[in-house]
């Protein structure tokens, strides 16, 4: 089977199927042998699901019946910290030993399921999702594609990695200080951290109660869009967010957040430049913006982040702490230095970030920015270089995207380049609450002006 059909956007793969042109059934069989030839080196699956040719088979009595719902036959994969009824959890660690028994779906895996999707396995992340790389201690590092010797981010890696390189049609991921905009910049795909509370997190192994999101990763904003729709489970906005990808550029005002574009590289620093050149030119409003509140949101976060994953893990640390990486365990017991006074205050910060959001989108539709200040590192290195000095990766990488978190707003990670190694280059969108129609309508105009989105890593000969 032709290797260009692992990319095909999701609503052109479903209609492929509705009129017969691909079979599910075949697409399956053609997929699971890419993925035993290239997982190997990607490491992006755990886990295939068990029933997979089963599943593939009843997608194909559907579409022979002519019935299915928006997702028929389209392969899916799902991080491992989220439930399924057809493989067990690891959240990759060996926290419950051998995984959590493969017993029910998380509510965004039945919607899913719902659709048509075929959900075609567990994919690796950072252990426990507490980390930016994806250099699991468990089960060996997800490759980045694009090349082998890079990390593919975190803590959503492998869900980036299995879309970057044809593994899946889109992914499920995580996203509590940046987990899926991070891989998503890191691998050249499309990845959206939705308001808070809008997709469901029950059955989803915790991080952090407060700032965890679940949300879809694709190959373009209109896979996204499709994925979030049916992952909120609300048919209005399934509607609201396929009819935004057809809005229009006029009116559309788009502020350049300068706390996004502090210490960039210079090579991303020009590509979200252009990218905002492309706005311009599309006919939106283009406006430089300055939200002096973001400052101290990133501390925020981590004090959050920590006191509420030691709290989830602190019986486990206690009774079990041999089941943790090094790395991880040595985060988590660190995470127990904040007192009560750090979490109120950290609270408080939390309540400023919000309203800071609120007051700028009452001037602005989107905000444009930076998701890393840095290229991805080799695996195993543990610093970047941002502003001229040697900077840790998770401090780096979690920057520009913890306040997102933080207030709760939607985020879109879109590519908007490349660098001169041969790495791509992601640039955000943000929106205030519950308009991620708008970063559909914004992402959507860009990826229609531009092809940073359809490129793809080389094929392997293995493939």
């Amino acid at each position: 089977m032709d290797s260009s059909l692992f990319y095909l956007g999701i609503r052109e793969l479903r209609a492929l199927i509705a009129r017969r042109k691909v079979s599910p059934a075949e697409l399956v069989t053609a997929l699971s042998a890419r993925i035993a030839a290239l997982n190997p080196d990607l490491n992006a699956y755990l886990a295939i699901s068990d029933g997979l040719e089963d599943a593939a088979r009843e997608a194909e009595k559907q579409a022979r019946a002519r019935r299915g719902g928006a997702l028929l036959g389209v392969p899916i994969s799902v991080k491992d910290i989220i439930l399924t009824r057809d493989a067990r959890t690891t959240a990759g660690s060996r926290l419950f030993g051998e995984g959590l028994p493969p017993t029910r779906d998380a509510p965004v895996v039945q919607r899913l399921r719902k659709a048509g999707a075929i959900i075609v396995g567990k994919v690796n992340l950072h252990e426990v999702a507490y980390g930016v790389t994806t250099v699991n201690e468990h089960f060996g590092a997800a490759r980045n594609p694009w090349a082998f010797d890079r990390v593919s981010g975190g803590s959503s890696g492998g869900s980036a990695v299995a879309v970057a390189a044809g593994l899946c049609s889109g992914s499920v991921g995580t996203d509590t200080r940046g987990s899926i905009r991070i891989p998503a910049a890191c691998c050249g795909v499309t990845g959206l951290k939705p308001t808070y509370g809008v997709i469901s997190t029950e059955d989803v192994v915790p991080l952090s109660h407060s700032l965890d999101h679940v949300g879809p990763m694709g190959h373009s904003v209109d896979d996204v869009a499709t994925l979030f729709g049916i992952m909120s489970g609300k048919a209005s906005l399934i509607a609201k967010s396929l009819g935004a990808l057809k809005g229009k550029a006029k009116g559309l005002r788009i502020g350049v957040s300068s706390y996004h574009m502090r210490d960039l590289d210079p090579e991303i620093e020009r590509a979200i430049r252009a990218a905002a050149d492309t706005f311009r030119r599309l006919g939106c409003t283009v406006t430089e913006v300055d939200i002096p509140e973001l400052d101290g949101a990133q501390h925020a976060s981590v004090v959050i982040c920590s006191a509420e994953a030691a709290a989830y893990h602190e019986p486990h640390l206690r009774a079990t702490p041999q089941r943790y990486g090094p790395a991880v365990r040595e985060r988590l017991e660190k995470s127990f230095q904040w007192t009560g006074v750090d979490y109120v205050r950290a609270e408080q910060k939390q309540v400023a970030v919000a309203e800071a959001f609120r007051h700028v989108f009452g001037e602005v539709d989107c905000l444009l920015g930076g998701v890393l200040p840095a290229f991805p590192p080799l695996v195993g290195d543990d610093t970047v270089t941002v502003g001229g000095r040697e900077t840790g990766v998770v401090d780096a990488f979690t920057r520009l995207n913890s306040p997102q978190n933080v207030a709760g707003v939607p985020a879109l990670a879109i590519p908007c380049g490349f660098g001169a190694t041969g790495l791509p280059i992601g640039c955000q969108l943000i929106a205030g609450g519950g308009r991620e129609d708008l970063l559909f309508r914004a992402g959507a105009l860009y990826q229609a002006a531009t092809d940073w989105h359809s490129r793809r890593p080389p094929e392997p000969k293995a493939a």
